[in-house]
């Protein structure tokens, strides 16, 4: 990049003040002493905290390079502020009110889309500008549910259709399909939409076994996966998954030992899964994922420079939430640079209608009516394996450009 969005590869995790759960954060700094506040809203603790971790830490390598070349248009060091929705929407007016009182006027995060839309609310009672990094739900855009909202992580309707779309092309004989998904609308609604798109791409109906739904808590899924075991040509089934995070762990490990994911020809899901995989130590099964990111599937120098910091930052390749926190603060940077100010009102306005150019290729914009960033989405088969980055080998990329 020739401008101030330039990523760079050197990165050093210095960010000045207290530090917050082995990382470093400062609560006492502001604008007035050449700092701006970012509040990183996640779930810290609780069952999704490996991914809220990941998260966090691609806020943190942006913050971090940006700081490193002397901040904000060489004015503003950002200075991070990790705050815990413990992935309940009701706290989340607790630690937005929290952030105000450390004079945080701009924040991001956002693991779910009911956090998201509990966080822009609170966010606007408190004047706040509030970036959704990682929520998917249509129903928060076009119009934004609240003036102060902006979202970019790409929306489920875009995921749900590159998955299907991709589903039949690369495995066109499974004809039916067994669905496990959270039991919120925008996880159900990814499995209408995915079969939408394999019927068009197929030219003809799929068929549906099984479908469950289970709480976004879930931790035990042995009656649905009892449901599940049956016979028939495993070339011809697929399992589709609308499940993430530790929802993914718990039923891989409880379906593995009821020889049930041998059972079908392809495993599909919508939600992140890299942080199972890779907990898995090189044994994950293969599962056909979608998300606005995966690392190995991007060929631009943008990318190799996000995934150089990323991992002498961590030591770890970066998943597509840690890319989502990265876009996000990287996106502030370049709306404070354009307004010339840290004002929240001033970032909002000159967040409409602004592009950036991002690790994974494709150019995102921030709709100036919707505030939805457009950048893409991307396809691949992610498989358990102990001579690949972190036990998890990701192949048969497609990257889907996204736009208004």
């Amino acid at each position: 990049m020739k401008n101030a969005l330039v990523l760079r590869t050197t990165v050093a995790l210095a960010l000045s003040g207290l530090v917050l759960s082995g990382c470093g954060k400062s609560e006492g700094a502001s604008s007035d002493d050449g700092s701006v506040k970012v509040g990183v809203v996640l779930p810290f603790s609780g069952v999704q905290a490996t991914i809220a971790k990941l998260e966090g830490q691609g806020a943190e390598v942006a913050a971090t390079m940006i700081n490193d070349e002397g901040g904000i248009d060489g004015k503003w060091k950002i200075d991070l502020v990790e705050v815990d929705d413990q992935l309940d929407p009701a706290r989340s007016a607790t630690v937005v009110r929290d952030l105000n009182d450390q004079g945080v006027q701009l924040a991001v995060g956002g693991q779910t889309s009911d956090l998201c839309k509990s966080s822009a609310e609170a966010s606007q009672r408190f004047n706040m500008t509030f970036i959704g990094a990682h929520c998917t739900s249509p129903e928060l855009v076009d119009p934004p549910i609240t003036d102060n909202f902006f979202m970019i992580g790409q929306q489920m309707t875009d995921l749900a259709t590159a998955i299907g779309t991709g589903l039949a092309k690369r495995y066109p004989d499974v004809d039916t399909w067994d669905v496990v998904t959270y039991d919120v609308e925008v996880m159900r609604g990814s499995w209408d939409i995915a079969k939408q798109a394999m019927e068009a791409e197929l030219g003809h109906e799929v068929q549906v076994g099984e479908q469950y739904s289970v709480p976004i808590g879930a931790t035990s899924m042995r009656k649905e996966i009892s449901g599940l075991v049956s016979s028939g040509d495993k070339t011809k089934r697929g399992l589709f998954l609308g499940i993430y995070g530790a929802g993914t762990t718990s039923f891989i490990q409880q379906a593995k030992p009821t020889g049930l994911l041998d059972e079908y020809g392809v495993l599909a899901q919508t939600g992140v899964y890299w942080p199972t995989a890779t907990s898995l130590d090189g044994q994950a099964p293969a599962i056909y994922n979608v998300h606005d990111y995966f690392y190995a599937c991007q060929d631009d120098p943008e990318n190799d420079e996000f995934v150089a910091a990323f991992e002498k930052a961590t030591g770890e390749k970066p998943d597509a939430g840690a890319y989502q926190s990265y876009l996000a603060i990287k996106l502030l940077e370049a709306a404070v640079t354009e307004a010339g100010s840290t004002d929240t009102a001033d970032v909002q306005e000159a967040l409409k209608g602004l592009s950036i150019e991002t690790p994974m290729g494709p150019t995102m914009e921030i709709g100036a009516e919707s505030h939805a960033g457009t950048g893409g989405v991307t396809t691949a088969l992610l498989q358990g394996d102990p001579k690949a980055p972190q036990g998890v080998s990701i192949t048969e990329c497609d990257v889907f450009p996204v736009g208004d």
